[in-house]
């Protein structure tokens, strides 16, 4: 599953990243189970039902945000079915209620994101002839492993 609007950067990085690193381990993108979720909570219990319903479900589902991840979680439930049971579930932000539901995550440091742009912010305010700011800084991010996944057999 991908989430995310089509005109956000974030959810197309973020689809592009997940279809580099299968590339990169000799696996293939199924078209098919490619699904715009949005990145609302709503959108993955329509994306997650789709899946089973409509067309096959995979071995691991990749949530573009955490959000997704839980009604996707949540579908599963109401279709009789569990992560990591029936499929792996994984999202990205380590929202608060990851912990709470178990959802396996990948961690990013928000507050140090958000410091990096207020300090960017607050420099280009007070010297403005300034060059571009980077277009691209690279914080850590870690995976942080709860019950919604499980090693493939």
């Amino acid at each position: 599953m991908r989430t995310g609007e089509p005109s956000l950067v974030t959810a197309s990085e973020r689809l592009r990243g997940f279809e580099r690193a299968l590339t990169e381990h000799d696996l293939t993108v199924d078209p098919d189970l490619v699904i715009d979720a949005g990145s609302s909570i709503e959108g993955g219990r329509l994306a997650m039902t789709e899946l089973v319903e409509n067309r096959r479900m995979p071995s691991a589902i990749f949530a573009g945000c955490d959000e997704t991840a839980f009604d996707a979680l949540m579908a599963l439930r109401d279709l009789g079915l569990s992560a990591p049971k029936n499929v792996s579930i994984i999202g990205i932000d380590d929202h608060q209620m990851s912990w709470f539901l178990g959802l396996t995550t990948i961690s990013q440091p928000v507050a140090d994101q958000g410091a990096f742009a207020a300090n960017l912010l607050i420099e280009s305010l007070h010297r403005p002839g300034l060059p571009n700011p980077p277009s691209n800084h690279v914080l850590d991010t870690k995976l942080v492993e709860r019950k919604s996944t499980r090693r493939r057999r």
